[in-house]
C-alpha cells in the first residue's frame, strides 16, 4: 500500500495524523526513526532530512502513547579538514531540538549492539534496536549521482557502520543497497520531498519544491512510485530492479501511477559530470563520499585564498581545458576525457596505467593540500 500526500495547505501535524489513520497504523510503544543527514558542511536545502518533519512526527507519537522514540544515526567519514561525528550531524541539524520531547533519544549508531547478517556472501552488521523497535525509514526525494535516485532503499545504508558503508560503495553499492532491503524491511517507509533536490544529488543538486510527502510499507513500489512522478525510468535505476529481483518489493504499477500522475513534476537527472569554470569538468563516476568531498574542500580553500585562486586561473586559461576523473568506473566515459586529465583516489588508478600522460594522484581518499598543489 502507498499514498502521496500534498502539504501544499496543510499543517504537518494533520497530515501525520492522516497518515496513519490511513495505513491503520496503530501507535507503537517504542520507536525507531532513521532520518538522511548525510549532508556535509555547508549543507544544501533538500538535502538532509528537516527537523519541522521529524519533530511533527515525534510530537503526534508522543500525544498519542508512545514510549520511547529513538531517533539514530551514525557518524559521517571525516577527510582530515573536518570532523562530521555524531554530535556535529546533530548540532548541525539542530536534531539536539528534539531533546525538548522527553520520550525522544538520539542515538549513535556507531555505538550500538549489531547482529550480522549475511546476503549472497556478503555481510551487514545491522543495529539490534530493528528487532525490538518499529522502524520508520524517513527518506529525502533526491537524484543521486551515483545511484540515479536516493530514496528509502538508498537511505538504509546508513543503518552500516562507516567503514562498511565505504566497503560497499566501493565494490556494488547498487548491489549491497537492495540486499540490505532483504536483511531489514521497515514498518513504515515516508519519503519527504516538500523540497527535494534534482541534477547532482544526493549533495551537489539544486532544491525543488513539491510539497509532497509519499508514504507506504513497501520500499521498491513507493521508490519505483517517485521515481516515475519525478519523470525517472525506475527500470534505469539499478538497486531497485535489482531488489524487486531479490522480493524486497514490487513495483508500483500503472494504476498507481494514474492515481497520482496530477501530482508530476520532473526533476533534472543527474549530470555525467560537474562542470565548474565553463573549462573544468569533474567526472564522478561512481566515486563515493571521500573523493567527492575532499575534492570539494580542496576547491573550497583554493577560492578561499586569492594567490592561490589566481595560479589555478593561469593554469585553466594555459590548459583551455581540464578534466578532474574519480571513482572506479573511470572506464566509462574514456572517450570524452582529455589526454592530460587529472586521476584522482586509488579506485582510478586503472585508468591511470592505461593512460601516461596523465597525472594520477593516489589515496583513499587523497589529501586536500595534496590535491590543491595539483591542480594549482
Amino acid at each position: 500500500m502507498l499514498k502521496v500526500y500534498s502539504v501544499k495547505n496543510c499543517s504537518l501535524k494533520s497530515v501525520i495524523k492522516q497518515i496513519f489513520s490511513d495505513f491503520n497504523l496503530s501507535i507503537p510503544v517504542k520507536v525507531f526513526i532513521k532520518p538522511n543527514l548525510g549532508g556535509r558542511y555547508p549543507i544544501s536545502q533538500g538535502e538532509n532530512t528537516r527537523l519541522d518533519i521529524i519533530d511533527s512526527l515525534c510530537t503526534f507519537l508522543a500525544e498519542n502513547g508512545c514510549q520511547e522514540i529513538l531517533v539514530g544515526h551514525s557518524s559521517l567519514l571525516s577527510f582530515g579538514h573536518c570532523r562530521y561525528d555524531f554530535d556535529t550531524l546533530i548540532k548541525g541539524s539542530k536534531f539536539y531540538r528534539l531533546r525538548k520531547n522527553r520520550i525522544v533519544k538520539l542515538i549513535n549508531l556507531d555505538t550500538v549492539e549489531r547482529v550480522k547478517f549475511q546476503v549472497d556472501n556478503n555481510d551487514f552488521n545491522i543495529p539490534q534496536i530493528l528487532q525490538t523497535h518499529f522502524y520508520i525509514n524517513l527518506a529525502n526525494l533526491k537524484t543521486h549521482m551515483e545511484t540515479g535516485v536516493s530514496l528509502t532503499l538508498k537511505n538504509q545504508v546508513g543503518l552500516l557502520p562507516a567503514n562498511e558503508r565505504m566497503r560497499k560503495h566501493q565494490k556494488d553499492l547498487d548491489g549491497s543497497i537492495a540486499s540490505i532491503g532483504v536483511v531489514v524491511r521497515p514498518n513504515f517507509n515516508i519519503i519527504d520531498g516538500r523540497i527535494g533536490m534534482e541534477g547532482n544529488g544526493p549533495h551537489h543538486g539544486a532544491p525543488k519544491k513539491t510539497n509532497l510527502i509519499f508514504c507506504g510499507d513497501d520500499m521498491v513500489e513507493l521508490d519505483s512510485l517517485a521515481c516515475r512522478l519525478i519523470g525517472i525510468d525506475p527500470l534505469q535505476v539499478r538497486h531497485i530492479t535489482i531488489a524487486q529481483d531479490k522480493g524486497v518489493g514490487r513495483l508500483a504499477s500503472d494504476q498507481q501511477f494514474f492515481e497520482y500522475q496530477r501530482y508530476f513534476i520532473s526533476f533534472r537527472k543527474p549530470d555525467e559530470c560537474y562542470q565548474k569554470y565553463k573549462v573544468v569538468k569533474v567526472w564522478p563516476n561512481k566515486a563515493c563520499s571521500g573523493c567527492i568531498f575532499t575534492l570539494s574542500e580542496a576547491h573550497r580553500k583554493i577560492r578561499k585564498n586569492p594567490f592561490i585562486l589566481l595560479r589555478f586561473l593561469l593554469r585553466l586559461i594555459r590548459l583551455g581545458r581540464l578534466d578532474v576523473v574519480l571513482g572506479k568506473e573511470c572506464q566509462r566515459y574514456r572517450q570524452k576525457y582529455s589526454s592530460q586529465a587529472i586521476i584522482i583516489g586509488n579506485c582510478a588508478k586503472d585508468l591511470a596505467e592505461v593512460n601516461p600522460g596523465c597525472t594520477f594522484l593516489p589515496g583513499c581518499p587523497p589529501g586536500e593540500e595534496d590535491i590543491i598543489k595539483l591542480l594549482t
